[in-house]
Order: C-alpha cells, then sequence, then structure tokens
C-alpha cells in the first residue's frame, strides 16, 4: 500500500495543480449540511472547524438553520471570515415560491415562485431575481443551488405541483431561467442549473427513494441546458438522482459516467463545476453504501459531493468521505486525474468570488 500511495502522490504532483496537500484537494469536493442555529451550536462550531481545517470546502444551509436574521448573518460571516485557505461556499436553495429557505418567517422576505415569475415580462423578471441575489449577497450567501430548470410536464409531478418549473414550454423556461442566472451573476453569486437530465416528467420523489424516468423523460427537458449551461463563468450543473435506463442501465444520474461525461459535457460542451444532488437522499442511501456513492460519483465526473447531513448526522462524515477517496485511490478505483480536474474547476470557480 505504501508504494501505491508514493505512486499516486507523484503522479498528483506532476500534474498542474502543484504541491497540493490530498486532504486538501479532497476536501475541496465535500459541501456539507449540519444541525443547529445558531453561531454556538455544537454542529455548527464543529462544521467551521472543519472549514477553518480545510476539511470541506463549502457549507448548506437550510431552513432550521435560520433562527433570525441577524444570528443566520453572524453564522455566514464565521464561514466567510474563517481561516480557509480558499473562499469557502456558503451555499443555499432559494428558488422562490415554496424553496425559499430565506423568507418572511426567519427575518427575510418573501419571492415569488417560478410559476409566478413566469407571468411577469423578463425585465421584471430580472428585477425580482437581482432582488433576490441582493439579499443573499448581504447575508453573505455566495452559491445559490437554483434556478430548477425542470419542465413541467407531468402534472403529479413535485416539481408542478410546488410550483418550481417555469413553464412546461422549454424556450420560456431557458428565458426565464436566465435572467436567474444573470441577476445573480451581477451580484457575483453563482447558480445551479437543476435537476439534470430533467425532473419535470416523472411523478416520484429522490428524496424518498429510486425514482425510473426511463419511460418518461423526454429530449425536449435538455434544452434549458443547451441554452444556459455555458452562460457564465460562476454556472454550475445540479445533477438528480433520476434513473434512465436509456442513458445508463445500471446507475441513477448523480453515479453514472454515461450520464454526467458522456451525456452533459459532450451534449452541452459544459466544463465547469457538476455537484450532486443531496446524496443522502432516499435514492441514494437506501440503495448504496458510502465507499460505493464516493467512488461512483468521483468517477462519474460529479466535481462537488454534497451531503445534507441533518438526519442521524455524522461528525465524522467528512473524514469518512476523505478516507474513502484515498482508500479509491490506492485500490485503483477512482481514478487519480478525477480528483485533480475536481480540484482544479472548484479552484477556477472559487476565484470568480473574489
Amino acid at each position: 500500500m505504501k508504494k501505491l500511495l508514493i505512486v499516486i502522490f507523484a503522479f498528483l504532483l506532476a500534474l498542474p495543480c502543484y504541491a497540493v496537500d490530498i486532504d486538501e484537494m479532497t476536501g475541496q469536493m465535500i459541501m456539507l449540511g449540519f444541525n443547529g442555529n445558531t453561531v454556538k451550536s455544537k454542529d455548527f462550531q464543529h462544521i467551521l472547524k472543519q472549514i477553518n481545517k480545510n476539511q470541506i470546502g463549502g457549507v448548506i444551509f437550510f431552513e432550521d438553520n435560520i433562527k433570525d436574521k441577524e444570528e443566520f448573518i453572524k453564522m455566514t460571516s464565521a464561514i466567510k471570515n474563517s481561516k480557509a485557505k480558499y473562499t469557502p461556499f456558503i451555499a443555499i436553495d432559494m428558488e422562490g415560491g415554496y424553496v425559499q429557505r430565506m423568507n418572511s418567517k426567519n427575518g427575510f422576505r418573501d419571492f415569488k415562485s417560478a410559476k409566478q415569475v413566469a407571468n411577469l415580462s423578463l425585465d421584471e423578471a430580472y428585477s425580482e431575481y437581482f432582488e433576490l441575489a441582493k439579499m443573499l449577497k448581504e447575508a453573505n450567501i455566495n452559491f445559490n443551488l437554483a434556478p430548477c430548470i425542470d419542465l413541467s410536464i407531468n402534472k403529479d409531478s413535485i416539481i408542478e405541483k410546488k410550483e418550481r418549473s417555469f413553464s412546461s414550454d422549454p424556450k420560456v423556461v431557458s428565458n426565464y431561467s436566465a435572467q436567474f442566472i444573470k441577476a445573480h451573476y451581477d451580484n457575483k453569486i453563482i447558480t445551479s442549473l437543476k435537476h439534470f437530465p430533467g425532473h419535470g416528467s416523472t411523478s416520484g420523489d429522490t428524496h424518498m427513494g429510486f425514482v425510473d424516468g426511463t419511460n418518461t423523460f423526454s429530449e425536449e427537458e435538455l434544452f434549458p441546458y443547451f441554452q444556459n449551461a455555458n452562460l457564465n463563468p460562476m454556472q454550475t450543473v445540479m445533477i438528480s438522482h433520476i434513473y434512465n435506463k436509456k442513458v445508463d442501465d445500471r446507475y441513477p444520474a448523480s453515479l453514472s459516467y454515461k450520464t454526467i461525461e458522456k451525456f452533459l459535457r459532450l451534449q452541452t460542451d459544459f466544463h465547469g463545476v457538476v455537484i450532486s444532488d443531496d446524496l443522502d437522499m432516499g435514492a441514494i442511501k437506501k440503495n448504496y453504501e458510502l465507499d460505493e456513492v464516493v467512488s461512483l460519483a468521483i468517477n462519474a465526473g460529479e466535481n462537488i459531493l454534497l451531503f445534507s447531513n441533518r438526519d442521524n448526522s455524522d461528525k465524522d462524515l467528512a473524514s469518512k468521505i476523505s478516507f474513502q477517496i484515498k482508500k479509491g485511490l490506492v485500490s485503483g478505483e477512482i481514478l487519480p486525474e478525477n480528483l485533480v480536474n475536481s480540484y482544479n474547476k472548484i479552484i477556477k470557480l472559487k476565484e470568480q468570488l473574489k
């Protein structure tokens, strides 16, 4: 094993990422959630410690992490002003409507759902989303895991029921999501197109378990990605956990090389950062062990591994993920170039935040 590690480290050092510590590289690929809603919360202090030690590259906030505006900004400020080598990702889901973690209940304001925004003019949509992005920026958020560009195809889908789609028309979705992206870019906030390759035609919920989109997926669901995946250098793509036998007859999208590298990147010519949907969702956690998830996701082409880590939270999750990556490198289950490529893409994205 010692000889294999030496070979791996020599390989890494020979690549254009210079003499980077391997723990630092694995850490940049990890984004975690936590429990707690004050800066003194035990779990928050633990995750801040991990940020300071470069053990994780980013944090995601959920609604129950936000007790009130003042305390929330104390937490985000602590992360922003941390000792991390690179700017930490401070992420949240803020689509508007049903999915808005910051809202009038916790000291912020409410924004329209995507379905409601589609009734506005494009200029009005930009104004709505500029105010949303401005609010995020003032609260130190630099990564919005939105917009949702799923098409409203299946009226029984969670996307339609919760008004998360702009329209069933791919051109309408592309035009309005472009305003969302531009408004955030103008505030130097990263956005993420989701949920590739499309969640709007299925009726299941990947939060709960396995969802098969084989017989419902339509190629028109890809149109918004063709149009908007490369709008600016702060654009990312989030991969869903939907299974589609016609694309990959073995793995769901988030663990599928055929979906990410052969489908997304080749089809859209997207070379930026790819982030997983929450890998603690039922579709993944009920069907795969952590070591499988880590190896498959990285080799599939995923650059950021997102774990909400809230139900039965594990304070050692970051170290376990890092260990699995290093173990996979030694065993040959993870290709070293995939780790290096992810690290380089992430650092390039973080440079946009300066």
